[in-house]
């Protein structure tokens, strides 16, 4: 083997570890109420179980992680999770943003109904269900997303009452960030805009 080719690969190894573009994904859990049955045996299923992020600490990093947009896309919401979600932004010091709910359920009007609030803290509430005449367009999906940067996807919502329910997501930067970026920045192109009381 000649001798540069070794020194060549672990270069090349070093730069892959610090590649910005390489995705990169952390496991987010919110367990059930104590005692439950998952948190448990999680221990007992390896080492792996220690690296799992807890959904608020995930939806924190991605709120103290934007800078120019702070998003969180949600088609649940209740009173709690909306206070979990106004502290969200409260703690942010991103430039923008942004909420985005849709009618079925009660987002749109506990929306309405805190607009004041809301408005004050400078968010911007959308409503992604379109009239299709034979129904509607809307989404399941739950996000959260600073910038580019890292996104939230999974399957938490901001209804934050005792359940028996575990959720999981996965907490994504690089290229994965950017690609769900641009599907929110399509779903805010389409959804229509909340009236807000200032």
């Amino acid at each position: 083997m000649p001798q540069a080719v070794v020194p060549f690969l672990e270069g090349a190894a070093v730069m892959h570890a610090i590649d910005p573009d390489r995705p990169t994904s952390i496991a987010v859990v919110t367990l059930p109420p104590s005692p439950s049955s998952i948190a448990a045996a999680l221990p007992q299923t390896g080492l792996a179980h220690a690296s799992l992020v807890s959904t608020g600490d995930a939806f924190e990093q991605i709120a103290d992680a934007a800078v120019e947009n702070f998003t969180i896309l949600t088609p649940f919401l209740n009173q709690d999770g909306l206070e979990f979600v106004l502290r969200l932004y409260e703690r942010t010091s991103a430039k923008t943003k942004c909420l985005i709910v849709r009618q079925a359920g009660d987002a749109c009007r506990l929306v309405q109904q805190n607009s004041a609030q809301i408005s004050a803290l400078g968010i911007s509430a959308f409503d992604y269900t379109i009239e299709l005449g034979f129904g509607f367009e809307t989404f399941h999906a739950k996000v959260g997303l600073a910038d580019n940067a890292l996104a939230y996807v999974g399957s938490a919502n901001m209804t934050m009452f005792s359940r028996n329910s575990m959720e999981l997501g996965l907490l994504s930067g690089g290229q994965a960030a950017r690609v769900i970026a641009n599907v929110i920045r399509a779903v805010v192109k389409v959804a229509r805009p909340i009236p807000l009381l200032q």
